[in-house]
């Protein structure tokens, strides 16, 4: 380094490094490329090919998406009929016997705090799902 090196300019850091030094964002992307990679064998449709009754409402027919990180992503892209947001709350994990891996379990309800619906979401699938369950709008362009 020389003595005029301190003068040049420097390249701009791209969006993508600027990132990867916020602090444990390196360790979650590690994390997803994991789970996307276990995930890799996973329905690649926007509906279980070996769902049983409607539609994310019944566990034997979840909501096929790649990662937690997919469920978020997918679930914050839920609306209301009316159009407005919904919230949702994680009652806990379910199995059944026509899908291999646990299945999520959430409850819906409209933002004046009426339940609208139970949802299933399987997470170790290989893509996320832009199809809403009966009753509800999927709008992420996320996904």
């Amino acid at each position: 380094m020389g003595i005029f090196d301190f003068f040049k300019k420097k390249e701009p850091k791209s969006v993508w490094d600027e990132m990867m030094e916020i602090p444990g964002m390196k360790e979650q992307k590690d994390l997803y490329d994991a789970m996307s990679a276990m995930n890799a064998g996973g329905c690649t449709t926007d509906e279980m090919p070996n769902g049983i009754g409607e539609f994310g409402l019944e566990a034997t027919n979840p909501i096929p998406v790649n990662t937690v990180q997919g469920s978020v992503l997918y679930l914050g892209g839920l609306r209301a009929p009316d159009g407005t947001r919904v919230n949702n709350e994680r009652i806990g994990p379910v199995q059944v016997e026509n899908i291999e891996k646990p299945i999520d379990e959430y409850l819906i309800t409209h933002e004046n705090g009426d339940d609208i619906a139970t949802i299933y979401i399987s997470p170790y699938q290989a893509k996320n799902s832009k199809k809403a369950p009966k009753g509800l709008d999927q709008v992420s362009p996320l996904l």
